[in-house]
């Protein structure tokens, strides 16, 4: 599987009070989900199967044509994204599914979605 690389995205910033009043870990976390499955499924079609048991090395089983896919998912509303892509790249290669196997970092702070397949 190739193909996969860093993206730019952008959007209209959050107002900081509202940001406040949120729990920060889930936003980052379902924002990140939401943006990245968007992301692999427009770049090759990949299709949510179910969510992975916790313990699985991996959040999401991911099909299409090409056969399935195991997709960790992470975001960072601040730090190192690309740092983390290499967290997420080696936890997602523990998968024990003969499946294809990526991860997808979502960056906050900087607008972007950075992707590698094990």
């Amino acid at each position: 599987m190739t193909g996969w690389r860093h993206r730019p995205i952008e959007w209209l910033p959050e107002d900081p009070g509202v940001l406040k009043a949120l729990d920060r870990n889930r936003v980052t976390e379902d924002g990140a989900e939401a943006v990245a499955l968007t992301y692999v499924n427009a770049k090759a079609g990949w299709v949510v199967k179910r969510r992975l048991q916790q313990g699985d090395h991996a959040d999401w089983l991911m099909e299409n044509e090409a056969g399935s896919m195991a997709v960790e998912v992470s975001g960072t509303a601040s730090g190192d994204p690309l740092g983390r892509l290499g967290e997420k790249k080696r936890q997602v290669a523990e998968c024990s599914l003969p499946v294809y196997r990526l991860a997808v970092v979502v960056g906050f702070e900087r607008p972007s979605i950075l992707a590698g397949s094990v």
